[in-house]
């Protein structure tokens, strides 16, 4: 009979054991839910767009420079784009780009560019081309740098006017 009591005490132990686990797991799990919608949310609030001036007219000057002997051959210096390279500027470039972070154009710009020379420019510089590209889609420049940091690059939004 003692046999009996101890295994009742066994099952009920491991029946609140399990009790337990199921609670703390449903609570990491439910904290780990609001902790990512907060975060969420709190990108959404802290990201900006390239209409807030998000660069400076200096920076883009550079970029422009860099653009001019870079990627001009094959862009035009006009952005317009010729039969092996898209246009940079205007509707189609904007439609390509909406909806996307500065990050994924200065990536695109740094592991791409230019045809002859992949991976020669650094983030930098591909920043700078970038902020270049933005003045020349009448986004309007502010009083400070964009830094080519990723996280700050991927606050920054890419929307159409």
């Amino acid at each position: 009979m003692m046999m009996s009591f101890e295994n009742k005490n066994v099952r009920k132990t491991r029946r609140t054991g399990s009790a337990i686990t199921v609670i703390l797991s449903t609570t990491v799990m439910a904290g780990l839910l609001v902790a990512s919608h907060q975060s969420a949310h709190a990108a959404q609030e802290g990201a900006k767009t390239v209409s807030d001036g998000v660069y400076s007219a200096d920076q883009a000057k550079r970029g422009q420079a860099t653009y001019n002997q870079v990627c001009s051959n094959c862009h035009q210096m006009d952005l317009s784009g010729s039969d092996q390279a898209p246009s940079l500027a205007g509707g189609d470039f904007l439609d390509r780009w909406d909806a996307q972070s500065v990050f994924d154009l200065v990536e695109r710009v740094r592991t791409t560019m230019p045809a002859d020379s992949v991976g020669s420019l650094n983030t930098q510089t591909a920043t700078d081309i970038v902020t270049y590209l933005l003045q020349a889609n009448n986004f309007p420049a502010g009083q400070e740098e964009l830094k080519s940091d990723r996280g700050g690059l991927r606050n920054v939004m890419i929307k159409k006017k």
